[in-house]
């Protein structure tokens, strides 16, 4: 997943994740988040759950590395994120994501959604800590696991989308025991849904609703579907 949707009323993400904010700039929609972006996220400190900012793209002080996106099964086999996981795990705050579909020509886009969440939560890990400057540097990636079969013709991972009823664990120690049990999204196929959507989502400029409008299916000569 390398572009995601945040589209929420400010009521909505605080009553789903038990959070409160006087920002009147974090719960702004934004179409097409993109790698490096500041974006909201859900953590957990001293046993009390906080809405706060961060940039999508893992740094972490023992490299120079920046990852977006971090399969689940590698965490347990690399200490350092499994000590992220452990610590600062987080809440990735999302309306949907896209994929793309490789053609012979341009790969289209199509976005993807649980009908049944108005905000869904993706599995996150962050960091946070000050540079040799004194900066300081708070990051986090979204977990994927293996597609389900909905997702499988776009690409072979989504990001973690986790059950409201598992937002609790995720935050407060539960999260590296959850992540050695693995996670499935063939739960979700009932609730997903996909749909290709205008190729305007390709540049990163562009950031408006009109991202996430469907693109009709035409039908060919012989009644057929087309892509």
């Amino acid at each position: 997943m390398n572009r995601y949707v945040l589209e929420a009323d400010k009521y909505i993400i605080e009553e789903t994740f038990g959070v409160s904010s006087d920002s009147k700039t974090l719960f702004e929609p934004n179409y097409n988040v993109m790698p490096g972006q500041v974006m909201p996220i859900i953590i957990e400190e001293d046993g009390k759950r906080n809405i706060i900012t961060s940039a999508w793209g893992l740094k972490r002080k023992s490299t120079k590395d920046i990852i977006h996106e971090i399969g689940h099964e590698i965490v347990p086999e690399d200490e350092d994120l499994l000590k992220l996981s452990e610590e600062k795990p987080c809440i990735v705050l999302a309306s949907g994501f896209y994929k793309w579909k490789e053609t012979v020509e341009d790969p289209l886009p199509f976005y993807l959604r649980v009908l049944t969440q108005e905000v869904s939560g993706f599995a996150g890990i962050y960091s946070a800590y000050e540079d040799e400057k004194g900066q300081k540097i708070h990051s986090y990636a979204v977990l994927t696991m293996p597609a389900n079969p909905l997702v499988e013709p776009l690409d072979d991972t989504m990001p973690v989308v986790l059950d409201p009823k598992d937002h609790s664990r995720w935050l407060s120690g539960e999260s590296s025991e959850m992540i050695k049990k693995g996670f499935s999204g063939n739960h979700l196929l009932p609730d997903m849904s996909v749909f290709r959507v205008p190729e305007l989502v390709n540049d990163p400029s562009n950031n408006s609703k009109e991202l996430i409008q469907p693109i009709p299916k035409l039908r060919n000569y012989d009644g057929e579907e087309e892509e």
